[in-house]
C-alpha cells in the first residue's frame, strides 16, 4: 500500500457479536490484501468500520498518517472524507443511468472538463471505449464489473474495498470475471482490502491475506504463507503466479 493500513478497534452489537480487530498492513504489504474466513467471522463489519458505514465502540482506524477513526481524540471522519472507492456484493449500477452516468455519478462537483476527462481515462483503462450510453441492462457482466470498479475509482480513492465481489455469481461466469477483477484491480494502482469466505476467489485476488476468524485478526501473510504450500496447485490454476 501507498500508505500503510492502521486497524485496531473493538465493535460490538446489542444482543450480538463482538469484534476485536487488529491489523497493520505496512506499505510494502502487496497491492490486493483478501479478508478470509467463513460467513459470520466479522469480514464485513471490519470493511465497513474501514469505510466509516460502522462506527466502532473504541480504536484507531488509520491510512498513513490520517486518522479516520480516533475514539481517543473524538475523530470519526464520514465515508465521502476518507477518499475510499467501494464495490458492492452485486455492483450496484444505477439502472436509469448509462455508463457514464453511473462513472462519473460521484464527480458532480467537479468541472466539466475535468469529468469528461477522468471519465475517458477510466472507459479506456477498463477498456469500455464506446460504450459510454449503454445502461447496465445492455452490458455483460463482465462489462458491468469493470463500470462498477471505474465509478469506486472515479474519485481518485487511497483505498479500494471490496465485500465479496464476485459472490453473487455462478460459477461458469465467475471464472473468467474472477481473473478479469484480479487484472483491472492491478491496472487501477489502487490498494485494495477484498471480502471473501471463497478460497479460490482468495487465491486468485490476493497478494496478502488477513484470515478473520471469530471476530478477530487469526494471522496476515502472502497467500501461500496463510493457506500453506499446498495451496500452490491451486493458485496457479485460478491465474499466473506473481
Amino acid at each position: 500500500m501507498a500508505d500503510g493500513l492502521t486497524v485496531r478497534i473493538r465493535k460490538s452489537f446489542r444482543g450480538g457479536p463482538a469484534f476485536d480487530f487488529a491489523l497493520d498492513l505496512p506499505p510494502a504489504g502487496g497491492l490486493v490484501t483478501v479478508l478470509f474466513g467463513p460467513s459470520g467471522a466479522g469480514k464485513t463489519t471490519l470493511l465497513r468500520c474501514v469505510a466509516g458505514l460502522e462506527r466502532p465502540d473504541e480504536g484507531l482506524v488509520a491510512l498513513g498518517d490520517t486518522a479516520w477513526f480516533d475514539s481517543a481524540r473524538g475523530v470519526d471522519l464520514p465515508p465521502q472524507d476518507r477518499r475510499l472507492g467501494f464495490l458492492f456484493q452485486e455492483y450496484a449500477l444505477f439502472p436509469h443511468l448509462t455508463v457514464a452516468g453511473n462513472v462519473t455519478y460521484g464527480l458532480a462537483r467537479s468541472a466539466v472538463a475535468e469529468r469528461e476527462h477522468r471519465l475517458k481515462t477510466l472507459l479506456s483503462l477498463f477498456s469500455l471505449d464506446g460504450l459510454g450510453a449503454r445502461f447496465p441492462a445492455q452490458l455483460s457482466g463482465g462489462q458491468r464489473q469493470r463500470v462498477a470498479l471505474a465509478r469506486a475509482l472515479a474519485g481518485q480513492p487511497r483505498l479500494l474495498l471490496l465485500d465479496e465481489p464476485l459472490s453473487a455469481l455462478d460459477e461458469p461466469l465467475r471464472i473468467p470475471l474472477r481473473e478479469e477483477l484480479r487484472e483491472n484491480l492491478v491496472s487501477s494502482g489502487v490498494p485494495s482490502l477484498v471480502v471473501t469466505h471463497d478460497r479460490a476467489d482468495a487465491l486468485a485476488l490476493g497478494d496478502r491475506m488477513a484470515t478473520v476468524v471469530d471476530g478477530s485478526i487469526r494471522s496476515v501473510g502472502s497467500v501461500r504463507e496463510t493457506l500453506g504450500e499446498s495451496a500452490g496447485d491451486a493458485r496457479c490454476g485460478a491465474r499466473p503466479s506473481l
